[in-house]
C-alpha cells in the first residue's frame, strides 16, 4: 500500500516537472519565432497542456520568469564556450568575443523580448531583473578574463575599463549593431573584438 502511494506521488511529480519544463520551452520556441510577449493561450497550445495549467504550474509572474530563464540558460549553455584565462591576452579576447557573438545572435529574441517586456508595465519588474542577472553573469565573466591584465591601473580606472568591456560586449549593442545599424554578425563580430583591443590597449593591457 505504502509503495502504491508513493508510486502515485513519484508520478504526479514527474508529470508536474515535465509539464513546467513543456511550458518554460513553449515560450522559449515563441520568443525564438518573434513573438515578444507570449500569451497563456500561445504557451499552452504550443506546450499541448490546457491555458488553466499554466498558471496551474507557476505561483506567480516572477517564478515563471525565473523557470524560462533556467531553461534558456540551459539551451543556450554549449555556446557559452569557457575560454582558458592563462592564454596570452589577445588571444582571450579573439576566443571570447567569438563564443560572445555566436550567444548574443542565438538569443537575440529573448533580448528582444526582454526589452519589450521591460516597457511593459505588469511585466516591466521581471524582465528587468532578468536582464540585470544576465549582465552579471556577463560581468562575471569580463572580471574573470581580464581583471589581472589591468593590475598596472588605479582601481578606479581598473572598475571602469572593465564596466566598459562589458558596455562594449552587451546584448543591448548586439542588437544595435545587428538591426539598428543592419550590420552582418560578422562585422558586428569585428566591431565588438576592436571596441575590446582599443579599451584594454588604452589600460595599457596591450602594446600601443
Amino acid at each position: 500500500m505504502a509503495g502504491q502511494i508513493k508510486s502515485n506521488v513519484d508520478g504526479r511529480l514527474s508529470r508536474t516537472l515535465r509539464s513546467r519544463a513543456a511550458i518554460c520551452e513553449a515560450c522559449l520556441d515563441l520568443i525564438q519565432d518573434g513573438v515578444l510577449q507570449p500569451s497563456a493561450d500561445q504557451v499552452a497550445l504550443r506546450a499541448g497542456l490546457s491555458r488553466r495549467s499554466v498558471f496551474n504550474h507557476f505561483g506567480d509572474l516572477g517564478e515563471l520568469y525565473d523557470a524560462v530563464l533556467d531553461a534558456g540558460m540551459a539551451r543556450w549553455a554549449p555556446l557559452r564556450t569557457a575560454v582558458d584565462e592563462t592564454l596570452p591576452l589577445s588571444r582571450r579576447v579573439e576566443l571570447w568575443i567569438s563564443a560572445r557573438a555566436r550567444f548574443l545572435e542565438a538569443t537575440g529574441p529573448f533580448t528582444r523580448a526582454l526589452i519589450w517586456q521591460s516597457l511593459a508595465l505588469p511585466t516591466r519588474k521581471q524582465a528587468l531583473r532578468v536582464s540585470q542577472e544576465a549582465l552579471e553573469l556577463q560581468q562575471r565573466d569580463v572580471e574573470r578574463l581580464f581583471a589581472h591584465d589591468l593590475a598596472v591601473t588605479t582601481r578606479r580606472e581598473k572598475r571602469e575599463t572593465l564596466e566598459a568591456i562589458s558596455a562594449a560586449t552587451s546584448p543591448l549593442l548586439w542588437e544595435h549593431l545587428r538591426h539598428s545599424r543592419g550590420l552582418s554578425a560578422e562585422r558586428a563580430r569585428g566591431v565588438m573584438q576592436r571596441s575590446v583591443f582599443a579599451l584594454l590597449g588604452h589600460a595599457g593591457a596591450l602594446p600601443s
